[in-house]
């Protein structure tokens, strides 16, 4: 009977002890991400350092690629270029298809021109962490006559692949003209 009580009371510490987590306490100094100026989305936010950074971009704006490449966006947006290449990371080694045979799947680049053919010209899309028909549609393996077409990709601003990106797509189109 003594095993069973000791049994049963060390479970129970267990289950106690296991199930605890940090109670977070909110401090009157404490900062949340915030907007100025109404309840319109503007794109503030306060980082680990308590600096406010504002962004003139609103969620949903649309962008050109060299604007997405060189201003820091902290919201999602509309991101237009054209398809002018593919990239993988694979094996820890970036690298960048612009030309024709393309071999990669798992990422597109997409340039301000349909001509783009540099990193420093191009952005990255992230295809793996899509829906397989996104990934489908866009990648440049199954669909080579992709290269040069419009598209518009929904996301926010990241490295990925050691260029400006997107990670997860959210949305895409393809823009008419």
């Amino acid at each position: 009977m003594k095993r069973v009580l000791a049994s049963v009371i060390l479970c129970l510490a267990a289950f106690m002890l296991v199930s605890c987590e940090k109670a977070y306490i909110e401090e009157d100094g404490d900062k949340e991400e915030t907007t100025t100026g109404g309840t319109e989305d503007n794109g503030g936010w306060y980082n680990d350092n308590d600096e406010y950074y504002d962004s003139e971009f609103k969620t949903g704006d649309r962008v050109d690629v060299e604007t997405f490449r060189t201003q820091p966006i902290y919201v999602q947006v509309w991101v237009e270029g054209y398809i002018v290449g593919a990239a993988t990371g694979a094996h820890g080694k970036t690298r960048y298809e612009f030309g024709p045979g393309f071999t990669f799947d798992t990422a597109i680049l997409l340039g301000g021109s349909p001509d783009a053919d540099s990193e420093d010209e191009v952005i990255s899309v992230c295809l793996t962490t899509c829906s397989e028909s996104r990934r489908d549609t866009l990648n440049l393996v199954r669909h080579p006559e992709n290269k040069g077409k419009r598209v518009a990709v929904f996301g926010v601003q990241e490295t990925y692949l050691k260029l400006p990106g997107i990670r997860h797509i959210d949305a895409l189109e393809f823009p008419a003209g």
